[in-house]
């Protein structure tokens, strides 16, 4: 294999990657819109009403203080994947964006020998 089918490899693994992550991103976005949606139903509701937990296939009474204040972790939880995730996001496209440059560059070493 040459070096540069390694460097279109290293590319595309990369991608690949980059995708995951990527989706990995949206999916938490997704949990954070339905988790604050939960926390805005909690906000409107009595203190004397009652709340109940789903845990496997059964329904587990909650106190409503408590059952806010572990939505908003979970919040905060998941604000701090994405942060995770964006910043290994980031990682790759510096890779990706280095490998390019070397690839551009075994190409152009590449025509120049076929002169």
């Amino acid at each position: 294999m040459s070096e540069l089918e390694g460097k279109l490899n290293m590319f595309r693994t990369i991608q690949r990657e980059i995708g995951k992550v990527q989706n990995s991103i949206s999916s938490a976005g997704t949990q954070i819109l339905e988790n604050e949606m939960v926390l805005k139903e909690l906000d409107i509701l009595e203190e004397d009403a009652q709340v109940f937990k789903l845990i496997g296939p059964v329904l587990v009474k909650q106190d409503l203080v408590e059952a806010r204040t572990n939505v908003g972790k979970r919040i905060e939880y998941i604000k701090n994947d994405i942060s995770r995730l964006e910043g290994n996001l980031k990682k790759f496209e510096k890779q990706q964006g280095a490998v390019r440059e070397e690839i551009a560059e075994l190409q152009k070493k590449a025509a120049a020998g076929n002169r």
